[in-house]
């Protein structure tokens, strides 16, 4: 948590069910705000982040507070100054900016008439906040007799606008209650008289239920970030509608800097032609797509920072691989620094060719459920000089090819490396050969998974043979199918015991 300097003295208040916890102001006067913690890749190591509900309104919301529970009360003390309502709201603006939607229904205020007639339901307190479009009465139609209609003058729809960054469309059964929908036409006129002309993010759920409204949304000027989520069971009834939808984002403006789309039925990748121009993007991923055709699309797409590509998806997988020699349409893309294969099937070293360059610096690489990879794909992650993380996750129901001593060596030239995984390419009578590692001086935190549980006398070689080899390891997670989960130090190595299976979502840093 960071402070922001204030010119009046104030003391906050935080309220936990017992006990109230105050923080003493420094002088002059702080606010509380959040520290930005954008750079945090969460698709890597908590993928739900994308494939779960909104929740209270906020999603993405800012990451949270350190505090139990952040602003129940602003008080007053020893003020030098008798602001008038007015600056007070100035005031209460900027302790709100950095605060979640769950965080500001706790905000209450305490101190003189002036603070205590503010209104906290002012939307400008709340500009920063996405807005639910399915729950906001200016979005929707009326159904005949008047209601669900938009009754708000035009200056408050405005006044609910103005600022505003993030739109979310969320279905859930609150909002199937109300049997009023967002209108395509309400939507248009907003886009067209200016009222959206902040909006920079959309968050859609069950989007195959808002192809009209997507293809309205396709108009905001300023749009540079977009999130879409589908998961349903009917593939079949689906596809027609998710397949508009692309060609939706297709005529979404090139400036596009987040593209985000997780589908539980399979698109083919020939829909993500519109690729070619977006020359801005810096992340892009992409779920339930058959990327056998497709990836040729994103050669132009230099600025690219964040690349996850996922061939299929937890519940499908297409019919035909993706052939590796398409990753070389990637090889100009030397901005990357996280790169997530899924899927991608018999890699070798012309697959990872892109990444291993002398202009390339990926600093993350995941390979998760690429069966079949070869051994000689190790050589080429060796050449990955700028690699911090590096995690080879496959399930106990994948192919997989055991590495031997000779390829690990290959390894020991990512001097940078502090998180290393390797799930299910050591046989337990292999986990020896981790020895041959012994030049990783900044690796910090190692996992593996095998698939047969470790015995005592298995894990105390294996605990020593790291402790001697891995001179900076503090953490070493034992994953497996039935394993109980618990955790015991040896030494200054914390070592976890955890259970994995195949679809599980695992944290790897």
């Amino acid at each position: 948590m960071c402070v922001t300097k204030h010119p009046l003295q104030m003391h906050f208040v935080y309220e936990e069910t017992t006990n109230d916890y105050f923080i003493p102001p420094p002088s002059p006067m702080t606010s509380v705000t959040e520290e930005d913690d954008h750079d945090h890749d969460v698709h890597s190591t908590n993928e739900v982040a994308t494939t779960t509900k909104a929740d209270n309104n906020a999603l993405p919301s800012p990451p949270s507070s350190s505090c139990p529970a952040i602003a129940a009360c602003v008080r007053i003390s020893n003020c030098h100054l008798r602001p008038n309502q007015n600056q007070w709201t100035g005031i209460i603006q900027n302790i709100v900016r950095g605060l979640t939607a769950d965080e500001l229904k706790k905000l209450r205020l305490v101190g003189s008439k002036e603070m205590q007639h503010l209104d906290l339901a002012d939307p400008s307190l709340t500009c920063h906040l996405p807005l639910r479009m399915d729950r906001a009465s200016f979005f929707k139609a009326g159904n005949g007799n008047g209601h669900g209609a938009c009754r708000m003058p035009n200056d408050r729809v405005r006044k609910w606008l103005a600022d505003r960054r993030r739109l979310v469309i969320d279905n859930d059964v609150d909002n199937t209650a109300t049997n009023t929908k967002i209108c395509p036409t309400r939507v248009a006129n907003l886009i067209h008289d200016g009222y959206l002309n902040s909006v920079s993010e959309l968050v859609i759920f069950d989007c195959h239920d808002h192809r009209n409204i997507i293809a309205e949304l396709a108009q905001l000027p300023n749009l540079d970030s977009l999130r879409l989520a589908d998961h349903e069971d009917s593939e079949e009834e689906r596809l027609e509608e998710l397949e508009s939808i692309m060609a939706c984002v297709g005529r979404m403006p090139t400036s596009l800097k987040f593209l985000d789309v997780e589908f539980d039925c399979t698109v083919h990748g020939s829909r993500l032609s519109f690729l070619e121009r977006l020359h801005e993007l810096t992340h892009l991923r992409l779920r339930g797509f058959d990327l056998s055709d497709g990836i040729n699309y994103m050669r132009g797409c230099r600025s690219l920072t964040s690349l996850h590509l996922c061939h299929g998806n937890f519940y499908s997988s297409p019919s035909n691989d993706v052939n590796e020699k398409d990753l070389l349409n990637l090889m100009g893309l030397t901005k990357l620094r996280h790169v997530h294969l899924e899927g991608f099937d018999a890699l070798s070293k012309i697959g990872l060719a892109p990444f291993c360059t002398s202009s390339s610096c990926v600093e993350r690489l995941v390979l998760k459920h690429c069966q079949e990879m070869s051994e000689e794909c190790l050589q080429s992650l060796g050449r990955m000089v700028h690699l911090e993380s590096l995690h080879i996750v496959h399930s106990a129901y994948d192919d997989t090819v055991l590495f031997g001593m000779k390829s690990l060596r290959h390894l020991n030239a990512l001097s940078s490396l502090k998180s290393l995984s390797l799930f299910y390419v050591l046989g337990n009578e292999d986990l020896s050969n981790l020895r041959v590692l012994r030049d990783l001086d900044s690796l910090e935190t190692l996992n593996i998974a095998v698939e047969d549980e470790i015995d005592s006398e298995g894990l105390d070689l294996l605990c020593n043979s790291v402790l001697l080899g891995f001179a900076s390891l503090r953490k070493l997670r034992i994953f497996s199918e039935d394993g109980p989960r618990q955790t015991h130090h040896k030494g200054k190595l914390e070592v976890e015991y955890s259970t994995f299976n195949f679809g599980d979502l695992v944290d790897l840093e």
